[in-house]
C-alpha cells in the first residue's frame, strides 16, 4: 500500500506543519499514516466523543496490520484524545472545554512571543512563499475544501513560527496544539473571509520588518477568531438539533442535548471571562 497522499505544492514537514514545495505529502510508517487520518475523524467531529475505537475495524478500513493501529491509538491516548476503559475498550476521550481553553489561552501568548522573535528574520524570499500560502488559502475556502484550508492554515502560522531562533519555544506551541482540539477554520468558516484579510495584513506587517504592528495584528485576529468560536459554541447549546453534523460536536453538541442548557451556559460565560483579559 502506498502511504501518499497528494495535496499539491505542499509537503508534510510534521504532523501539524507543511512546507511550501510543490511535492506530495508523504507518511514515513503505517503508524504515522493511522495516527493522521483517526486523529483527523476526532478533530473534524467525525468520531465523536465516547465513540468505540475497534483496532480490527480500523485496520480493515486502512488496509493494515493490527500494529500500526495499536501503535496510532497509543500516541493519540498520550495526547489525551482517547481512552482506556477496562472490559470495554477504547473510546475517543471526553472533552474538558474549561480545560482546552486554558490551554488555547496558553497557546496565544506563546505564539505571540515566537512571532516577535520570528519578524526580525523574515526574509524577502519568506514574504514570497507567505503570500503564494495566502493565495492556496484563498482558493481552497473559494472551492469550499475546508478540511485543507485548516492544514494548510496551521502551515501559514508554523511558517512564521519556524523562522523564530528560539525552537524550544516551536516546540511547545505544538505540544499545546495537540490538546486544544478545536480548530476556527471548521467551527466558524464564517469568519474566514474577515481572517483572509488579516493574514494579507500580517504578511505585509511582516514583510516591513513592523514587529510590534504584526504582533497586534496576529493578537487581533487570534481573539477575534476566539470570539466567533464562543458564538457558535452558544448557538450549539440553544439549537443542538439543529447543527447535527457541525464539527463543534466534538465536545458540545451532544451535552447539549442531554445536559442542563442553563450550566452548559454559565461554563460559557466563565469561558468568555477567562478570555476578557487575553
Amino acid at each position: 500500500m502506498n502511504f501518499t497522499r497528494v495535496r499539491p505544492r505542499f509537503k508534510l514537514i510534521s504532523d501539524q506543519c507543511l512546507l511550501w514545495e510543490g511535492c506530495e505529502v508523504q507518511f514515513t510508517t503505517k503508524k504515522d499514516y493511522a495516527y493522521e487520518q483517526i486523529k483527523n475523524d476526532i478533530l473534524s467531529g467525525k468520531l465523536l466523543p465516547g465513540d468505540e475505537l475497534v483496532i480490527r475495524d480500523l485496520a480493515k478500513q486502512y488496509d493494515m496490520s493490527y500494529i500500526p493501529i495499536r501503535e496510532a491509538i497509543s500516541q493519540l491516548f498520550h495526547e489525551g484524545l482517547v481512552h482506556s476503559i477496562p472490559y470495554t475498550g477504547t473510546r475517543v476521550a471526553e472533552v474538558d472545554i474549561e480545560k482546552i481553553f486554558e490551554f488555547t489561552a496558553l497557546r496565544y501568548e506563546i505564539e505571540d512571543l515566537c512571532l516577535r522573535t520570528a519578524v526580525p528574520h523574515i526574509t524577502p524570499e519568506d514574504i514570497t512563499a507567505l503570500y503564494e500560502i495566502f493565495e492556496e488559502l484563498q482558493a481552497l475556502y473559494r472551492a469550499g475544501d475546508l478540511k485543507r484550508y485548516m492544514i494548510v492554515n496551521r502551515s501559514f502560522y508554523t511558517y512564521f513560527y519556524d523562522r523564530s531562533p528560539y525552537s524550544h519555544i516551536r516546540g511547545q506551541i505544538d505540544e499545546l496544539y495537540k490538546i486544544s482540539r478545536t480548530n476556527t477554520s471548521l467551527v466558524a468558516p464564517a469568519y474566514i473571509p474577515k481572517s483572509l484579510e488579516q493574514h494579507r495584513e500580517l504578511i505585509r506587517l511582516a514583510g516591513q520588518g513592523d514587529v510590534d504592528g504584526a504582533v497586534l495584528c496576529h493578537h487581533t485576529q487570534k481573539r477575534e477568531a476566539l470570539r466567533a468560536v464562543f458564538d457558535v459554541m452558544r448557538d450549539v447549546v440553544l439549537h443542538p438539533q439543529q447543527l447535527e453534523g457541525h464539527p463543534v460536536s466534538i465536545f458540545y453538541r451532544r451535552k447539549a442535548i442531554e445536559n442542563d442548557q442553563t450550566a452548559l451556559l454559565q461554563q460559557l460565560d466563565r469561558l468568555e471571562e477567562l478570555f476578557s483579559s487575553f
